[in-house]
């Protein structure tokens, strides 16, 4: 059973704007997420990091205020405010007292709407964003090659932050024709989570938003899955290996125990996967699997690291470990992640932001709130039989697979592809020649 009542309300206005309200009793202060439907996916190549750009001139003044006081506002309402853009949004968000709500959605409109995009702002911002590239970071890296080879030639694969040279193109003419097309009515969600009335936060939203123009929605565009691999060589005594599996086309019923089958995994400090190669073996510092969800792309990631002479034998260790989880789930194991999942779900609760967050993507994948009770009780209600298919299902799919480190050390990825099938591979064929790994 639920110790709380989850009350969400959502009703879409005349200009297309999506007002939604997670209403949090005895909260002193309130969450904002202004969310425009729009990202780094939605850009042609030659304008890639446009939205990102966007986003950072917003802050520099609106056509009404400067951008010392659009600071000045939230300092003075003791408030915080911060904006992020990925793949498939740019979302503004604030945090303040309940009693600043309505001036802080004023600003945040003003920005919004009328953001002044000045030349010599554009051209400040660009250099900023030169020095916030983290293009090179392991991260990034990892994400970007991913990309690239499960969705090769499609804009999915395009870093949020741009390219140096499609960045340093753009100008005053393409932001504002974004700006026009992008920060529409049809393109928005405003989330609050707080102690507070949703008609009430209506009223503040119309008030607010009042000249934003309607337009049309940017929806997401069309991905086709294709598996890749890739070895990102260096000379480093340390490797990495990172397999990703695409569960976007499984059912919701499926995706929900494909969560629980990774949860043990190798998604808490004592799955699964962390147990084999970590505590048994000593082999990694470093596993874990996790899902990521982009632009209606589910994702499943499972990556481990350790020393590179280690990397066959910790690559035979995570796909054993993945084939007898799926295998071989005892009672003891759903409980268990059954108990995660139910802490998960009400820490979740103490974090206004994680609840807009929630919003959010309720609306963008589904146009609608998911009844959260009822997400609730379908991990609660699954089986042992459906969380084992689930992970047999997985291994059926054809991974990315990404790999960084010693060429010498690395498995081939023809032979983890069999071994992922089942397959046995005998451990006397011929030792593989430095190129043979990227069969």
């Amino acid at each position: 059973m639920i110790p709380v009542e989850i009350v969400r309300s959502h009703t879409i206005l005349e200009n297309g704007i999506d007002v939604v309200t997670d209403y949090a009793p005895n909260f002193q202060s309130v969450a904002v997420s202004a969310s425009f439907r729009i990202g780094s996916v939605h850009e042609p190549d030659e304008k890639s990091g446009i939205s990102h750009l966007l986003e950072h001139l917003v802050f520099r003044g609106s056509k009404n205020r400067t951008g010392e006081e659009i600071q000045a506002a939230f300092s003075e309402f003791g408030g915080y405010l911060n904006a992020e853009t990925d793949e498939d949004s740019t979302n503004f968000v604030a945090r303040i007292l309940k009693d600043d709500l309505a001036d802080s959605l004023q600003v945040i409109a003003d920005m919004v709407i009328n953001p002044r995009l000045d030349d010599d702002d554009i051209r400040l911002e660009k250099q900023i964003i030169e020095q916030e590239n983290c293009r090179g970071c392991y991260n990034c890296t990892m994400r970007d090659a991913f990309y690239a080879q499960a969705f090769p030639n499609q804009s999915i694969r395009n870093p949020v932050i741009g390219y140096e040279d499609t960045v340093k193109a753009l100008t005053q003419k393409d932001l504002q024709e974004y700006h026009r097309l992008a920060y529409v009515g049809k393109n928005l969600t405003v989330a609050v989570c707080g102690d507070i009335d949703h008609e009430t936060v209506i009223k503040y939203v119309q008030a607010a938003f009042r000249n934003i123009p309607t337009g049309k929605a940017a929806g997401y565009p069309h991905f086709t899955y294709s598996p890749g691999e890739l070895l990102l060589g260096s000379n480093s005594d340390r490797s990495t290996l990172r397999f990703g599996f695409p569960l976007t086309d499984f059912p919701i019923r499926q995706a929900r125990a494909a969560i629980l089958y990774y949860d043990i995994l190798g998604g808490h400090g004592q799955s699964k996967l962390m147990y084999e190669l970590r505590e048994k073996r000593g082999l990694v510092y470093g596993v874990w699997a996790d899902e990521y969800n982009c632009a209606g792309q589910t994702i499943l990631f499972i990556e481990a690291s350790g020393e590179a002479k280690n990397m066959p034998e910790i690559s035979d260790v995570m796909i054993q470990t993945m084939i007898n989880t799926a295998r071989n789930l005892q009672d003891l194991d759903l409980d268990l992640a059954k108990k995660r999942a139910h802490s998960g779900m009400l820490m979740s609760l103490d974090d206004v932001f994680e609840r807009c967050k929630a919003i959010q993507a309720d609306i963008a994948d589904q146009g609608r709130l998911y009844d959260w009770k009822k997400r609730y009780d379908e991990y609660q209600s699954l089986t042992l039989d459906e969380v084992g298919k689930a992970g047999k299902e997985i291994l059926k799919l054809e991974p990315t697979i990404i790999a960084s480190g010693s060429m010498r050390n690395m498995p081939k990825f023809a032979e983890i592809r069999a071994k992922l099938k089942g397959k046995d591979i005998s451990e006397s064929k011929q030792k593989q020649g430095l190129f043979g790994i990227l069969n």
